[in-house]
């Protein structure tokens, strides 16, 4: 059985690689002193609502996607980098830049950092950068909250300790992906290139800081049925919670630009998730949810062809519910939700896996 999961895998590292080469020539040509991408949104801080600023910053991309193994089957960020290593300088504008947004907002405040990869790799963000950026937000008393992305093996004790000393008592969290709890699932279908015990020890070492863990929980790899893929997103919130994630934002896969998923998805042989499975996930998560474990959803590009969605009647209606439910955290804005096409997807979990035995 290992020998035909680790053959599996060279496959789809090969098919995943070739994509990748796609999305670098595509790479465009960016100012290095402002951000990929900046947004202000509503967000749940802490117990309260307040304002997140979503921060995506420009830098040379993910370690694993530019490696031999060729990134995860699903994302495409590498196309939000640029080719050439920013200086620590051009980082620090960007961050500066994109801080602006925040001019005329009021406290509670969140900032979240994201740079297509890792913000705790000194590749990608280097250390003199970090600790520019980490001072800048030190110094506005309505930020509340900051949430650093990172893979697992650029979490450790000296990083976690500079960040703490210089954020104070803030709320912080590592966002990281850990996308399924199942090992299989995450290297095959996924090819994330860790395992559970490197999220674990991540999550271990962060505690020791009084630091939580986002963890990213992936809905609908590729090479998943409708069903099996539910199954796993739900125990996959199981497992965060019982490790101690202290938000769990769940994921449903979108179809990006050159790369696998969108490979497979042109060929007829993938769809995004259903929103009522999204749904479904959030209800099961909400249920059983301890009080100190935020949930969290924005499905991207939600209720669009290349996103989740459902028969396209009920789709906005879904999708803000769930937006909704991500602000206040009250299950019963998940009630009560219907449609006509409820019947066809529930047809899907029934049926798609005996489907593909008959018809392949």
């Amino acid at each position: 059985m290992e020998e035909s999961l680790r053959r599996i895998n060279e496959v789809v590292q090969k098919a995943t690689l070739q994509a990748r080469g796609s999305s670098l020539r595509r790479r465009k040509k960016r100012d290095p002193t402002r951000p990929s991408a900046k947004w202000v949104a509503p967000a749940r801080v802490g117990r309260e609502q307040g304002t997140a600023l979503a921060i995506v910053l420009s830098t040379i991309g993910c370690a694993h996607a530019r490696s031999d193994s060729g990134g995860c089957t699903m994302c495409s960020y590498l196309l939000d980098g640029v080719q050439e290593k920013p200086t620590s300088e051009q980082i620090v504008n960007q961050f500066k830049f994109a801080m602006a947004k925040l001019e005329t907002k009021t406290a509670p405040l969140s900032v979240k950092i994201y740079t297509s990869g890792s913000f705790l790799d000194d590749e990608e963000i280097p250390a003199e950068a970090r600790s520019k950026i980490l001072r800048i937000i030190a110094e506005d008393e309505r930020i509340r909250e900051v949430v650093l992305e990172s893979r697992p093996e650029y979490v450790n004790a000296s990083i976690l300790s500079d960040i703490r000393a210089l954020l104070g008592d803030r709320a912080i969290e590592i966002g990281m992906g850990l996308e399924s709890a199942n090992d299989t699932v995450r290297t095959v279908c996924i090819n994330k290139n860790f395992d559970l015990k490197m999220f674990t020890d991540a999550l271990k070492t962060a505690k020791n800081f009084n630091i939580g863990m986002r963890a990213y929980v992936l809905l609908k790899p590729p090479l998943l049925t409708e069903r099996d893929a539910l199954l796993d997103a739900i125990s996959t919130v199981q497992e965060a919670r019982a490790l101690g994630a202290t938000t769990v934002s769940l994921n449903p896969v979108n179809v990006q630009k050159d790369t696998l998923v969108e490979k497979l998805w042109t060929r007829g042989n993938y769809r995004p998730p259903w929103l009522w499975s999204v749904v479904e996930v959030l209800r099961e998560a909400s249920s059983a949810s301890d009080e100190w474990m935020k949930i969290v959803c924005d499905p991207v590009a939600g209720g669009k062809k290349r996103g989740a969605h459902n028969c396209g009647k009920c789709d906005n209606d879904i999708v803000e519910a769930i937006r909704q439910f991500s602000l206040s955290q009250d299950p019963a804005l998940l009630q009560n939700l219907t449609c006509d096409c409820i019947n066809q997807w529930e047809h899907v979990l029934k049926h798609e896996d005996i489907s593909l035995v008959v018809h392949r």
